[in-house]
């Protein structure tokens, strides 16, 4: 970009776009991570999903604490019983209701997909931030599947969901915070860092391969 002078000479201005960090003028999206609006999309998904099913479960351990007679609508037998579920020990695993901890969780992952939809823009400690919680979400749906499963000897429909989407959203964030740094590391901002639409299969194996695994010990121990 060039601006005349009083003498008739064109002054050169170095322009921003498009231009990296080359002459030393820095792109201004390096630094922050976006995200495309496919991922985006899925953690408004995943977060409203789990979200949804968080209010439920808290509005039924509600209503059992109030009265303990009361039958929640994903108690059918004696193995589909949200009932037990709801009442064992391991349903309040930090002091307070889990539900509270889905209710927040999954508030925050809607708030930031809503975000990145709209096109907002991260530091990456903020992204780690995210991958962390998600990284102890994981790990505490297995721990209260295991639980449900060789324990409370019962399984709550509501909690499999929240469980099911807990996953998916873990592997899609990693994935994309790998994507990031690669493309941060090739110098590469901007919108073009969304183009590459590969890399999904492994992740989407492991997902097939977890389901399928978890779908298997339920009918070994339940059959």
């Amino acid at each position: 970009m060039s601006h005349s002078t009083t003498d008739g000479q064109a002054a050169q201005v170095p322009s921003t776009e498009n231009s990296g960090d080359a002459g030393g003028v820095r792109d201004a999206t390096a630094g922050y991570w976006g995200a495309s609006r496919l991922y985006a999309l899925g953690v408004v998904l995943f977060g409203a999903v789990g979200l949804f099913m968080s209010g439920l479960i808290m509005y039924d351990k509600i209503e059992l604490m109030k009265n303990p007679d009361f039958v929640p609508a994903c108690t059918i037998n004696d193995i589909i019983s949200c009932t037990d579920v709801m009442q064992s020990d391991q349903a309040s695993a930090f002091v307070i209701p889990n539900p509270f901890i889905g209710l927040t969780g999954f508030g925050v992952a809607l708030a930031i997909g809503m975000a990145l939809f709209a096109g907002a823009r991260f530091r990456a400690w903020f992204w780690y931030g995210f991958l962390a919680g998600l990284v102890f979400a994981v790990g505490f749906v297995h721990w209260l599947a295991f639980e449900a499963v060789y324990e409370i000897d019962a399984l709550c429909p509501y909690c499999m969901v929240v469980w099911a989407v807990v996953l998916p959203l873990f592997l899609t964030t990693l994935v994309h915070i790998v994507w990031e740094r690669q493309r941060d590391a090739a110098g590469i901002h901007g919108a073009d860092r969304y183009s590459f639409a590969g890399g999904w299969i492994l992740p989407t194996v492991v997902l097939v391969v977890w389901y399928a695994a978890f779908l298997v010990l339920i009918l070994v121990q339940f059959a």
